[in-house]
């Protein structure tokens, strides 16, 4: 469920990441963040570590939500590396989990181990509008896809009208449509983060898609409300935490 965006000075990874699972939305829908990280060459294994250790302490067996460590693999001319993102049911939920982890010695190691080999470059933070597919955490390749969108009770409808289609209904995988809660100055106002089990199975559904008819509508009522601004593909290198069903649960 990835989408970056390009703010202001870099900061360390563990700042950004915490002032991240601080903010607060003004209502009790599910939310999450993308936290875009550029990791040093063989890092990876030091930050996964770092999160493992302190996602089985004590506060971190407490998280509501759960977070997922992504791999930005086609990604333009973003220089992150890696996403992190944090998934929960609400703010209400967010809020009370960072201040038992700040309290925590666990989060003090935690950033004694990942300062050296990361950097925060972006976040942006997500209200998620509506699902649609198996909510599985057995997807673990992302297409998101980013709008400037003009009518969002129009684009909503759009969406909805395709999922309930003959080809809506077969499609493999997830669906979730997102609006923009926070996240600097952007023509980007939502993404569609779609999610496979494999590239295999994202490739043979998409092979079905040109010339039907299903399809081919959902794209131009999309098209008279919102301009596609772009996409990228992300894979899941590991989560933690409760399902993602669970975590998008209020």
């Amino acid at each position: 469920m990835v989408s970056v965006y390009r703010l202001g000075p870099v900061h360390c990874f563990c700042a950004v990441l915490l002032a991240t699972f601080l903010a607060t939305a003004a209502q009790a829908t599910p939310t999450w963040q993308t936290i875009s990280v550029k990791v040093q060459p063989g890092g990876e294994p030091t930050v996964q570590a770092a999160f493992d250790k302190l996602m089985a302490s004590e506060v971190g067996k407490s998280l509501p939500g759960q977070i997922l460590l992504q791999l930005n693999a086609v990604d333009g001319d973003n220089p992150a590396t890696h996403s992190f993102v944090p998934i929960y049911g609400s703010a209400a939920e967010q809020e009370a989990f960072v201040t038992k982890l700040v309290a925590d010695p666990a989060w003090a190691e935690f950033q004694k181990a990942v300062q050296p080999v990361s950097e925060t470059l972006a976040t942006v933070r997500y209200s998620l509008v509506k699902s649609w597919g198996d909510i599985s955490d057995e997807d673990v390749v992302w297409r998101t896809f980013s709008f400037a969108v003009r009518d969002a009770g129009a684009f909503l409808k759009a969406m909805e009208t395709f999922q309930a289609t003959k080809t809506g209904q077969s499609a493999p995988g997830q669906v979730h449509l997102s609006a923009v809660f926070a996240g600097g100055l952007s023509p980007i106002t939502h993404v569609v983060s779609v999610g496979y089990k494999s590239q295999a199975e994202m490739e043979s559904f998409g092979d079905t898609l040109p010339g039907n008819s299903d399809w081919a509508a959902q794209i131009e009522a999309i098209r008279n409300v919102s301009d596609l601004l772009g996409s990228n593909l992300a894979l899941t290198v590991k989560g933690w935490g409760n399902s993602l069903k669970d975590a998008l649960t209020p």
